[in-house]
């Protein structure tokens, strides 16, 4: 995380857009919220370019070779999930199936591994099963961030991917947003006490406000602070924990 900026310092503009960002985050998932934080944690050799859906395997976890109890990640994998995140950015545009730059395609491998890494514990501690409706919401998620439903599905096409992925990617994230929810109760819980204390700081984009309009949004780039803290601590402890081996090939 980069380092905190002095009170003073930020401008007009760059308020706002902290405010914007903090906003957002706000109404984020917890899912979404842990892959803000997966890319800080899981760091990975350069990776090549790709042009093309490309079968490769790329990483496993829970073993050093495939087999029994593994999961696999698949470079196909890895850059589905990097060009719907594009498609998503710039949904007026053409689907993204040109070049991908490689600082994308390593931080969608990080977030893939810390969402199999939770996935794996989640399963290990028998956490609640997602419903139908969990998987749903996740799914809906996907399709948001790809630039809708029609969008994602005219990208799958354009790949040769089928719909099923998409349907393992959403049951896989709502494994990992029960997990939190088991996990991290109450972490995100900022007293007004704690509120008051880091606006008297002054560490933070509301400087221009007064305590009471900045109390919410003060509340929730807090709560957003410690659940990055709490995820980062808990994917730091699987990384050590569980057997894994990243495996790079270029196309």
């Amino acid at each position: 995380m980069s380092a905190a900026t002095s009170p003073a310092s930020p401008g007009p503009s760059s308020r706002r857009d902290a405010r914007s960002r903090i906003a957002a985050t706000g109404r984020a998932s917890t899912v979404a919220a842990f892959l803000l934080v997966a890319a800080a944690v899981c760091v990975t050799p350069a990776i090549a370019q790709v042009r093309t859906r490309v079968e490769g395997l790329v990483a496993l976890v829970g073993g050093a070779t495939p087999g029994p109890g593994v999961d696999v990640v698949l470079l196909s994998d890895v850059t589905l999930r990097a060009r719907m995140r594009l498609a998503g950015q710039a949904p007026e545009s053409p689907l993204p199936l040109g070049p991908l730059p490689s600082g994308l395609v390593r931080a969608t491998l990080d977030e893939l591994l810390g969402e199999v890494f939770i996935a794996r514990e989640a399963t290990r501690v028998r956490v609640r099963v997602p419903q139908a409706a969990d998987v749903a919401r996740e799914r809906a998620h996907l399709e948001a961030e790809s630039g809708g439903a029609a969008r994602l599905d005219a990208l799958l096409r354009a790949l040769g991917a089928a719909p099923e992925e998409i349907d393992a990617l959403a049951a896989r994230r709502a494994l990992v947003a029960a997990f939190f929810a088991a996990n991290l109760e109450g972490v995100t819980e900022i007293s007004d006490a704690e509120v008051e204390r880091l606006y008297l700081a002054g560490d933070h984009p509301f400087v221009d406000m007064t305590l009471d309009e900045a109390r919410e949004p003060l509340r929730i780039q807090a709560a957003q602070a410690a659940l990055e803290r709490a995820v980062s601590r808990w994917v730091a402890v699987l990384r050590g924990r569980i057997t894994h081996r990243i495996l790079l090939r270029d196309s």
